[in-house]
């Protein structure tokens, strides 16, 4: 028996360390990939910003800020293409719209094919998660031809690129629920809705209000809804524990946006912003069902979190720690959630939150388990989060580790 075991191990010792050693390489190569795309795209801006595309621009340096987080050079050139997208009106011309959608292409094409042989290489090695993340982006690559000027679509973009990394599926911008969005942002405008305004006013519509729709009223009630354009309010809600759990669901299919100019955004600008979440599809068997944000292995996570409405925060705190979340999204029963963030190995203290004791008592966790550091997380620091719980009578136990930048944090939240 002793003689059969060893065997045994002899045979599985090497096998196992052939998987690992193949785990390891798919993600350098991944990890090339990416910075591949990155480049490319801030090449592609060089090329807008020369020739005044500045809306293009903007599009090109939030995908390669991305893949760069911590790019001073990239934050600034943003920062600029930004403030000149608002306030200039661009006039290139055809050759210079041309060179740039066959510069697009061209990166595209190329990173399509990269990642459709990164998934037969990982599939010939036994590595099936890796393979179908993979197969998933040559897909993305191929199906998109180019990047959109269109906002609403920058702002699915970049949220399928957070749901990327979180291995779920991607969703498309559903025109009939933005039609409903809309419906709903402009009721916000028409009635002078103000930010001060309780979550009933902001999501809800009062049929003896002009602009009411039963189209909007429940648009309304299935939406984030934040006060900047829609790729802010996108990335402000991800930086949220309430609002980034919807828009995280691996079911998710479709959403759709609307936004509405005002004239009393506040210090946020731009006017009201509906991401109707409600296209929730078929269930995605391959995606995984516990997601844990920040995703696991990010780059440039935000340090800070000053609230939202509700408020998960402690009473009496300021700005905290960069919400820290893992949810089961299949309404498991979950008990005795243990939660621990350490930055360089030291451990942070915070406010740890679940199902069982909600971050508020008149709110729900939605099944998540969040940790929030009393302070700003420190900069530029790998964190390693540690979750323990009894999931279904069970023991469970999840590891990963993050790293985060230098900004505070995303706004945009409602």
């Amino acid at each position: 028996m002793r003689r059969s075991v060893a065997l045994a191990l002899v045979i599985l010792l090497p096998l196992l360390a052939a998987a690992e050693d193949a785990a390891a390489e798919y993600q350098k190569r991944a990890k090339k990939l990416e910075q591949e795309e990155g480049t490319g795209a801030a090449n592609l801006a060089r090329h807008c910003e020369s020739t005044k595309m500045w809306k293009e621009a903007v599009v090109e340096l939030t995908r390669a800020a991305e893949v760069f987080p911590d790019s001073r050079d990239l934050q600034e050139r943003l920062e600029k293409a930004q403030q000149r997208a608002d306030t200039v009106v661009s006039r290139p011309t055809e050759t210079e719209k041309a060179q740039y959608q066959a510069g697009q292409a061209a990166l595209r094409s190329a990173l399509a094919k990269k990642w459709k042989d990164l998934a037969a290489w990982a599939k010939g090695r036994g590595l099936e998660d890796e393979s179908f993340e993979a197969a998933a982006r040559a897909a993305d690559f191929g199906e998109t031809k180019a990047a959109s000027s269109d906002p609403k679509q920058q702002a699915v973009d970049w949220l399928n690129l957070v749901r990327r990394k979180l291995k779920v599926g991607a969703v498309t911008l559903s025109p009939k629920l933005s039609a409903d969005a809309q419906k709903h942002c402009d009721y916000l405008v028409l009635n002078k809705i103000p930010s001060s305004a309780s979550g009933d006013q902001v999501h809800g519509e009062d049929p003896n209000l002009p602009g009411y729709t039963p189209e909007g009223a429940r648009s309304g009630m299935s939406s984030d809804i934040g006060r900047m354009e829609p790729l802010g309010s996108m990335k402000g809600m991800i930086g949220t524990f309430y609002h980034r759990i919807p828009l995280l669901h691996p079911d998710l299919k479709e959403v759709g946006i609307g936004f509405a100019k005002s004239g009393d955004a506040g210090r946020w600008g731009g006017g009201w912003c509906a991401i109707d979440y409600s296209g929730v599809g078929d269930r995605q068997e391959k995606a995984p069902r516990v997601v844990a944000y920040p995703s696991p292995g990010q780059k440039g996570v935000p340090r800070g979190f000053d609230g939202e409405n509700p408020d998960p925060r402690p009473a009496g705190t300021d700005v905290v720690g960069y919400p820290v979340t893992l949810t089961w999204f299949d309404g498991e029963e979950v008990r005795g959630v243990e939660m621990e963030v350490r930055a360089a190995g030291v451990l942070v203290p915070g406010y740890v939150s679940s199902q069982e004791k909600p971050a508020r008592a008149d709110f729900p966790n939605d099944n998540t388990a969040c940790f929030m550091a009393e302070g700003p997380l420190a900069a530029s620091t790998l964190h390693k989060v540690v979750v323990r719980a009894t999931v279904k009578g069970e023991p469970f136990e999840m590891t990963w580790e993050f790293t985060t930048g230098t900004r505070m944090s995303e706004e945009g939240w409602r």
